[in-house]
């Protein structure tokens, strides 16, 4: 199989089952991932796929992706169209500008992570304060859920990092 051929079709897969697997953490950890003292802690490995891929796949391609999944990922977890539509291609973008002034180790890639999921979360907390979905001021938001969450898709980044890099190159040579 050809080289652009495995990108059409496995970079998809690979971000779907992203997709399917944040959900299906969210489903069979929810009593640990949701505590009853208001701890809330997201799995966002799409976002890490998503990530991962920007650094080899060209920018308008992973737009595309980021936007076609971002809608998949509203229709099946939010409800609410246009949230990931736009904030998939937005951390794409942030992803393509970073990765051409650092240097692309797993110390800068878990930064860019971090700083990513930092920006998606805080636009999510926004958007749903500005709607009226959320009523939690921004300090108890940073300390029972932005905190949570980074920490728990730092252990996702450290236990997935190399085997998703192996796939997508993989998957990305000619």
């Amino acid at each position: 199989m050809s080289g652009k051929w495995k990108i059409n079709i496995f970079a998809p897969l690979l971000i779907f089952s992203g997709l399917l697997i944040d959900g299906l953490i969210s489903e069979v950890f929810s009593k640990q991932l949701y505590a009853e003292d208001g701890n809330v802690m997201v799995p966002r490995l799409i976002i890490l796929i998503l990530i991962l891929i920007s650094f080899y796949i060209p920018r308008n391609k992973m737009i595309t992706y980021g936007i076609i999944f971002g809608f998949l990922y509203d229709s099946y977890y939010v409800g609410i169209l246009g949230i990931y539509i736009a904030v998939f291609p937005l951390i794409i973008y942030i992803t393509t500008k970073l990765k051409q002034v650092l240097n692309p180790n797993p110390i800068t890639i878990g930064m860019i992570v971090f700083i990513n999921l930092s920006i998606l979360e805080m636009i999510l907390y926004w958007i749903y304060k500005v709607l009226g979905f959320t009523e939690i001021d921004v300090n108890a938001f940073m300390a029972e859920r932005l905190g949570p969450t980074l920490l728990l898709n730092l252990v996702f980044f450290i236990v997935a990092f190399y085997p998703l890099k192996k796939t997508i190159i993989k998957m990305t040579e000619s």
